[in-house]
């Protein structure tokens, strides 16, 4: 589905289909986890359950730490929920986890985005099955 860019300060989701994901206009062909003002490429390459809170050390280390409030994990083509601690871990640094499938992840994030919310975003790949 293609989405309309329009000029912003922040990075917003321009494209998402199988296998591509697009932010202003620029293509990743991996997994993602992306901010307000950051990209971060090949970020996780297993599935949902092998997760776990070092994966989300881009969000909480160095001087371009940019902890958000609300963490939404696309988990590709289905819902699939990671391991629960995870949840409760990210929940003791103060973010909220919303898990659901790559699509709707796309459009949450783009609407929190949008409104200035302290979000970031978790995607994995879409792939055909």
């Amino acid at each position: 589905m293609k989405m309309h860019l329009e000029t912003s300060d922040q990075n917003l989701i321009s494209n998402y289909g199988n296998g591509v994901l697009s932010v202003n206009g620029q293509d990743f062909r991996s997994n993602i986890l992306i901010t307000r003002t950051r990209v971060v490429e090949d970020w996780f390459s297993g599935t949902p359950d092998q997760l776990t809170l070092a994966h989300f050390d881009p969000l909480f280390d160095g001087l371009e730490a940019e902890v958000p409030e609300i963490m939404v994990l696309g988990t590709g083509s289905t819902h699939t929920f990671p391991d629960f601690s995870l949840m409760a871990a990210l929940k003791n640094r103060g973010v909220a986890l919303e898990v659901m499938n790559t699509r709707a992840a796309c459009r949450t994030y783009s609407v929190l985005v949008n409104e200035y919310r302290p979000v970031a975003a978790a995607l994995m790949q879409i792939a055909d099955r």
